[in-house]
C-alpha cells in the first residue's frame, strides 16, 4: 500500500470515528442547548476532526519521513521519528527533551520536512545576526497564507520587507513613542481605579487583554476608535485572536477558504475589520488632502506621512499604499496587543507568588512621585527610565516566559552556522529563547525570577536598563525576547514602555495574590506563551508608606 493510500485511510478511519463521537455528543447536547452552547458543540466537533486529523497526517508525515525524507551530509542528529504531534501537543517539554538528549543544535523531521532546533547564543546570533541575510523570516508558520496578517512586517520578506520598515521605523523612535504614554496610562489608571478597585478574584489575562487593545487601537487610530466603531474592531480581533488560538491549539491549519464554522467567523472578523480600517485610512487620506492634520500624531498619521528617501526626493518618493498600510495596521494589532497582555499577566503572576516584589515596586514609585514638581501628580513618559526595579521585574518576566518562546527562520540559501551544523537551502530553523534565557551555562539560578539580576551596572550602559538589556543579544547573547539582528521587533521601545508603566500603576494602587490554595498558573506554548489560567485574589493597596 503506498503512502498516500495508508494516509488516506488514516484520515478516513479518523473522520469517521470523530463524526460519530460528535453527532452523538450532538444529539445529547440538542436538548437543552441554547444557540450558544450548539456554537460550542459545533466548535467541538470540528476541533476533534482537526485532531484526528492532525493524527491521521502525523502518520503520513513519519511514513514519508521513513521512506523519502533524505538528511543531507552535516545534518544534525537528532530523533530518527516525526515529532509533529510531540511538538504540537506539549511544545516546552519537547523543547527541553531534544536538547538534552541530542545537543545545542537538534535536526528533526517535522511533517516530513527538515528542521533543525538550536538552543545555543552562538547558534542565535549567526541566524539572527551575524549571517541573516541567508535566512528569511518564517512568518508564515505562525499566520500560514493569512488574510488577517496580509503582507505586512510580520510575514513579508525581501526588498517589501525593506520598504515597509523603512516607512515603519520613524513611528517607533524614541519621541514617537513617548507620545503614546499619555493613552498607556489613562487605561492603566481606568484599570486600577474602576475594574479593579474592589477586592476580588480577576482574570488578570481577559483584562489585560481588553486594556491593551484599547492602548493599540489608540496609539494606532487615536479619536477615530471610539464608541460604536471601538467596539466593532475589538469585538473583530478578539474573534480573530481566537481563532488563532484554536488553530495553534489543535495542531491543524485548514485553508482559511474551507467553510467550516471557525473559518466562517474568523474571514467574517477580518472582513468587520478590513471595513473600518480601510474607512478610517480614506478618511484620513482626504483629511491630509485638505490641509488638516491633528495636533498629536498617531501611528496612522506617521504611517501616511512617510515617503521612501531610497524612491528619491520630492514628487518621486512615494509612501505606502492603503493596501500596504492596511497589513502593518493589522500586523501592529496582531504583534502589539496579544504579547503585552501575555507579557503584563505573567509579571502579576510571578509577584503575586511574591508580595514583597509588589510592594518593593509600590514604595519605588511613590518615592519617585514625591520627587516630582508636581507632587502627587501621575505618571508620564518621562518616569519610564526612572523606575529601575519596576523594569527589572519586566525584563525578568520576559527572560523566564518570553511570549515569543521560539523563532522560526528558512534558509534562503545553503549556510554553514559552524563546522558541524550546515544549514541547506529551504530549511527552516527554529531558536528557541525559551530554553537559552532559561540555561544555567548563561544564567545563574536560571529557574528563579530574580530582577535583581538587571540592577548590576552593564559596562556598557548607556541609558535605562532596557537599553543594555536588549542591546545585541542582551548579557551573553543569551536573551532576546524581543528577537535580534534587521528584524529584531520594530516595537520594542513601545512594549517596554507600556508593561513599565502599567505594570508601575497596578503595584502602586493594587495587591495581587494567588487565591488560597491554588499553585502558580503553568506555561502553555501555542503560538505564543500563554498562562494557562491566570485567575488572581486583586483589591486595593493600603495608602501607607511602606
Amino acid at each position: 500500500m503506498s503512502t498516500a493510500t495508508r494516509g488516506g485511510a488514516r484520515v478516513a478511519r479518523a473522520g469517521r470515528c470523530s463524526g460519530r463521537r460528535a453527532r452523538a455528543s450532538g444529539r445529547a447536547r440538542r436538548s437543552g442547548a441554547t444557540k450558544a452552547g450548539e456554537d460550542d458543540a459545533l466548535r467541538g466537533t470540528l476541533d476533534a476532526v482537526a485532531v484526528a486529523t492532525l493524527r491521521a497526517l502525523g502518520g503520513v508525515a513519519r511514513d514519508v519521513a521513513g521512506n523519502a525524507n533524505v538528511k543531507p551530509a552535516r545534518f544534525p542528529r537528532g530523533p530518527r521519528e516525526d515529532v509533529a504531534l510531540e511538538l504540537v501537543y506539549d511544545p516546552l517539554k519537547f523543547l527541553e527533551r531534544a536538547r538534552e538528549a541530542h545537543g545545542d543544535a537538534v535536526g528533526l523531521t517535522l511533517a516530513g520536512e527538515n528542521v533543525v532546533l538550536v538552543s545555543s547564543p552562538a547558534l542565535a546570533r549567526a541566524v539572527l545576526v551575524d549571517q541573516s541575510e541567508c535566512f528569511q523570516k518564517d512568518g508564515t508558520a505562525f499566520f500560514p497564507g493569512s488574510s488577517l496578517a496580509g503582507n505586512g512586517l510580520l510575514v513579508s520578506d525581501g526588498e517589501t520587507w525593506a520598504r515597509q520598515r523603512r516607512l515603519s521605523n520613524p513611528a517607533f523612535r524614541k519621541a514617537a513613542v513617548e507620545t503614546y504614554a499619555r493613552c498607556m496610562i489613562e487605561v492603566g489608571e481606568r484599570l486600577v481605579n474602576k475594574t479593579w478597585s474592589r477586592r476580588g478574584r480577576r482574570d488578570v489575562y481577559a483584562d489585560f487583554n481588553d486594556a491593551t487593545l484599547e492602548i493599540v487601537a489608540s496609539a494606532l487610530f487615536g479619536a477615530d476608535v471610539v464608541g460604536a466603531r471601538a467596539s466593532k474592531i475589538n469585538g473583530a480581533i478578539k474573534d480573530s485572536f481566537e481563532f488563532f488560538g484554536r488553530r495553534a491549539a489543535t495542531g491543524m491549519i485548514i485553508p482559511e477558504w474551507a467553510p467550516t464554522f471557525d473559518n466562517v467567523r474568523y474571514n467574517d472578523a477580518v472582513k468587520r475589520l478590513d471595513e473600518e480600517v480601510y474607512s478610517i485610512i480614506a478618511k484620513r487620506r482626504r483629511a491630509m488632502a485638505s490641509g488638516e492634520q491633528n495636533n498629536e500624531l498617531d501611528l496612522l498619521d506617521r504611517l501616511l506621512l512617510e515617503k521612501d528617501e531610497n524612491e528619491g526626493d520630492g514628487n518621486d518618493a512615494t509612501g505606502m499604499s492603503d493596501k500596504a498600510l492596511r497589513d502593518e495596521l493589522m500586523t501592529l494589532m496582531v504583534a502589539g496587543q496579544e504579547t503585552s497582555a501575555i507579557l503584563l499577566s505573567w509579571a502579576c503572576a510571578l509577584i503575586a507568588e511574591r508580595p514583597y516584589v509588589g510592594d518593593k515596586i509600590a514604595t519605588e514609585v511613590r518615592q519617585h512621585l514625591k520627587t516630582k514638581e508636581n507632587a502627587g501628580s501621575s505618571l508620564d513618559a518621562s518616569d519610564f527610565s526612572k523606575l529601575p526595579y519596576t523594569e527589572a521585574c519586566i525584563l525578568e518576566t520576559l527572560r523566564i516566559r518570553p511570549p515569543a518562546y521560539m523563532v522560526g527562520r528558512c534558509a534562503a540559501r545553503d549556510v554553514e552556522l559552524r563546522s558541524d551544523v550546515f544549514i541547506t537551502k529551504g530549511t527552516t530553523v527554529l531558536i528557541a529563547p525559551y530554553l537559552i534565557q532559561r540555561d544555567s551555562q548563561y544564567w545563574n539560578d536560571p529557574k528563579a525570577f530574580k530582577p535583581e539580576r538587571w540592577l548590576v551596572k552593564s559596562p556598557y550602559s548607556e541609558g535605562t536598563l532596557a537599553r543594555d538589556a536588549l542591546k545585541n543579544l542582551g548579557p551573553n547573547d543569551a536573551y532576546f525576547p524581543f528577537g535580534g539582528g534587521p528584524r529584531v521587533c520594530i516595537g520594542t521601545g513601545f512594549a517596554m514602555m507600556e508593561s513599565v508603566l502599567l505594570l508601575a500603576l497596578i503595584c502602586n494602587a493594587c495587591e495581587l495574590r494567588l487565591p488560597p490554595g491554588s499553585s502558580a498558573p503553568k506555561p502553555k506554548a501555542l503560538i505564543t506563551l500563554r498562562p494557562d489560567e491566570i485567575k488572581l485574589d486583586v483589591g486595593p493597596r493600603p495608602r501607607s508608606v511602606f
